[in-house]
């Protein structure tokens, strides 16, 4: 899949129209429908590219390449269309996909503080907070 399907299936997913998208990058509906033909439009670059990918709030490294964190194209897209990972069999709650999307949107750098923030986090025994009861949350 080139990179102006992946801004069509984004943009589409986050239910914005190429008008609004392009108000929102401040050019034109014409440039935008130009990104998204596939194989012969052109396509954006560095920031222009990055910009999109925050507004859509997708992975820059997905929208570039198709791929992201080990997983390939369609994967992904799945991924992001259903909230559902079909290896595991697992389907993310809405919790889990909007900590995906904040933690995709960090810098490399801090995205690793985080891991290792939460790392340690997960390796501590629960205590109990007052008042609720001692149950791990």
């Amino acid at each position: 899949m080139d990179i102006g399907v992946r801004i069509k299936k984004a943009r589409l997913a986050a239910g914005i129209s190429q008008v609004r998208l392009a108000n929102l990058l401040g050019v034109t509906r014409s440039a935008c429908s130009q990104w998204e033909l596939s194989g012969g439009g052109t396509s954006p670059r560095g920031e222009r590219l990055a910009e999109i990918a925050r507004l859509l709030d997708i992975s820059y490294e997905w929208l570039a390449t198709g791929h992201s964190g080990g997983h390939d194209d369609s994967e992904v897209q799945n991924i992001f269309m259903t909230g559902s990972d079909e290896r595991s069999g697992q389907r993310l709650t809405a919790q889990q996909r909007e900590l995906l999307a904040l933690f995709d949107r960090l810098s490399t750098s801090a995205q690793a503080a985080l891991l290792k923030l939460l790392s340690g986090m997960a390796d501590k025994p629960s205590t109990p907070n007052a008042g609720d009861g001692g149950k791990k949350r």
